[in-house]
C-alpha cells in the first residue's frame, strides 16, 4: 500500500458516518420500517456490532363490551274474565228479565259445582195464598179458592215431586246454593186468616211440609188469637214471617218516612216476643214497595222480599222480575209469587223450566270449570 495513511483515514472517515445514520434516522412505525432500517444499517455496520431491536406492538384499547341481556320468555297474558252465560227459558213472558245477583263469577261458579250444593236446575216455586172458601160459597174476588182446587194442588205438588222450604232455608239457598229439594215450593199464606192456615195441617203432617205465614202484627190482634197462632207454630210445621204491621200503608211515595218505619221495625220485635224468632223476610203489605222502604227494610236485617207479582220460578243466581222490580235494582227484596189461583200450572212451567236449566248447566259444565281454574285459582 502505497500511503497507509491515508487509508486508515478512510477508514474513520466510513465508520463515522455510519455512526451518524445509526444515530439520526427516525425509526419509523410498522414492520416496513423495521425492515428498512435494518437493510441500511446492516449494509455498512458488522452484525456482531449491531444491536437487536425487538418492537412491541402499541395495543390499542379494546372497547369494553357491555353485555347485552339475554331475552326472557315472554310471559303468557291470561285473557280478560268473560261474562259467564246465563240460562233463559221461552217459559218465561218476553217482558221478564232474568236478573243475577252474584257479582263475584269465581264465587258463584264455586257454590254453583261444589260439593254438597244443590245441583244445577235446582228450583223453588213460591206461590201466594189468601183465602180458601168452603165448600158451597161462592167466590167474587181473585185471591181466593175452593177447597178443591186447593186439595187438588196439595195432592199434585206432592205427585210431581215437590217439597217446602221454610223462609231460612230459601235464604240459605238463595245466598250459598245450599242444598234443599231439587223441586221445591215455599208456601205463604198472606193476612190473618187463621181459618185457612189451619187447612194445611193435615197435608204438612202428611208430607212433612211446612207453610209460611205472611202475619200483620197488628195491636188489634186479639189474645186468642195471639194463642192459637202460637200454638200453631210450635207444631214446628209453620214459620211466621212479616207481613207488615197495620198491613195499611198503600201508597209508599206519599207515607211518612214514620209510617214505613213501623210497618217495617215494629213486626221484628213482636214476632220475636211471641214467637221466638226473627223474620228473615217481608212480605210486602199489598204488594208495595219504593227505594226508601227496600233500603230501610235492609238496614232492619231482612234478608228477602215478596211481591205479589208472577213471573217465574227461582233458582240460584237466576232471579225473574218485571220492569217494576228492576227499577229497585235488589232482586233479593222484590222476589216474584206464583198466584194461588194457578198453582197447578206454575208448579208445571217450573219443571220445564228446572229440566232446560239443567240441559243448559250441563252443556256450559266444561266451560264453567275452565273458567274456575283460570281465573278462580291463586
Amino acid at each position: 500500500m502505497k500511503n497507509p495513511q491515508i487509508f486508515i483515514f478512510s477508514l474513520l472517515i466510513i465508520f463515522g458516518l455510519s455512526a451518524c445514520v445509526l444515530q439520526t434516522r427516525p425509526v419509523e412505525n410498522g414492520e416496513a420500517a423495521i425492515t428498512k432500517f435494518h437493510t441500511q444499517s446492516l449494509s455498512s455496520v458488522n452484525p456482531s456490532e449491531t444491536t437487536q431491536l425487538t418492537l412491541t406492538p402499541t395495543k390499542t384499547s379494546t372497547p369494553t363490551l357491555t353485555p347485552t341481556p339475554m331475552p326472557t320468555s315472554t310471559p303468557t297474558i291470561t285473557p280478560t274474565p268473560y261474562q259467564l252465560q246465563t240460562f233463559t227459558s221461552d217459559q218465561i213472558r218476553s217482558d221478564v228479565i232474568i236478573e243475577t245477583y252474584i257479582e263475584n263469577q269465581c264465587n258463584y261458579l264455586e257454590k254453583r259445582w261444589g260439593e254438597g250444593k244443590s245441583a244445577p236446575g235446582t228450583i223453588v216455586v213460591p206461590i201466594m195464598f189468601h183465602s180458601i172458601a168452603k165448600a158451597g160459597r161462592v167466590i167474587t174476588d181473585s185471591t181466593t179458592i175452593s177447597t178443591s182446587y186447593f186439595e187438588y194442588f196439595m195432592r199434585k205438588a206432592k205427585e210431581l215431586g215437590f217439597a217446602t222450604v221454610t223462609m231460612d232455608e230459601l235464604v240459605g239457598f238463595i245466598e250459598n246454593n245450599e242444598k234443599i229439594p231439587e223441586r221445591s215450593m215455599i208456601l205463604i199464606i198472606d193476612d190473618r186468616l187463621p181459618g185457612s192456615a189451619e187447612l194445611f195441617m193435615p197435608y204438612l203432617i202428611q208430607n212433612q211440609w211446612t207453610l209460611t205465614l205472611g202475619w200483620p202484627t197488628t195491636d188489634l190482634t186479639p189474645e186468642n188469637l195471639w194463642k192459637r197462632m202460637e200454638d200453631l207454630v210450635a207444631s214446628g210445621y209453620m214459620n211466621v214471617q212479616s207481613h207488615g204491621h197495620d198491613h195499611n200503608v198503600y201508597h209508599l211515595d206519599s207515607a211518612s218516612i214514620k209510617e214505613i218505619e213501623e210497618e217495617i221495625y215494629k213486626p221484628i220485635e213482636i214476632i220475636q216476643a211471641h214467637f221466638g224468632t226473627t223474620p228473615s223476610a217481608i212480605i210486602w203489605p199489598g204488594g208495595n214497595f219504593n227505594d226508601l222502604s227496600v233500603n230501610m227494610a235492609r238496614e232492619a236485617g231482612f234478608k228477602l222480599g215478596f211481591t205479589a207479582y208472577s213471573r217465574g220460578p227461582l233458582m240460584y243466581n237466576w232471579i225473574p222480575l218485571g220492569e217494576e222490580e228492576s227499577v229497585i235494582e235488589d232482586p233479593l227484596m222484590v222476589l216474584p209469587r206464583y198466584w194461588s189461583t194457578t198453582a197447578d200450572v206454575a208448579l208445571e212451567q217450573a219443571i220445564v223450566i228446572s229440566e232446560a236449566a239443567k240441559q243448559h248447566a250441563e252443556s256450559v259444565r266444561a266451560d264453567e270449570l275452565l273458567y274456575y281454574e283460570t281465573y278462580c285459582q291463586p
